[in-house]
């Protein structure tokens, strides 16, 4: 889902005007970019074939896919905000 959010993200970041606005809307996609690279690596892992290691990297990509959805959550919550109250101001084309 994080992914499929980042994708339609760069388009929206591509048509906004240079503010104070679009660079905290660019932070919070560059932390929800790395949080889900991030779990990208924990998932692309070769588990070892203990069960310590297979419990440890079950933690890890839990903790960090509920990260993931935590800066998903607050990145859509900063364009919903930026609607409601128009602060959203878009290059002209």
């Amino acid at each position: 889902m994080s992914r499929e959010t980042l994708m339609f993200t760069y388009i929206f970041a591509f048509y906004l005007k240079n503010n104070n606005q679009s660079v905290i809307f660019e932070e919070n996609q560059k932390d929800l970019e790395m949080a889900t690279e991030t779990l990208s690596e924990h998932l692309e892992r070769d588990m070892q074939s203990s069960a310590a290691s297979f419990i440890e990297l079950k933690q890890k990509v839990q903790d960090q896919l509920r990260y993931c959805q935590q800066r998903r959550s607050v990145l859509l919550g900063h364009v919903y905000e930026g609607y409601d109250k128009e602060l959203w101001e878009y290059n002209e084309l």
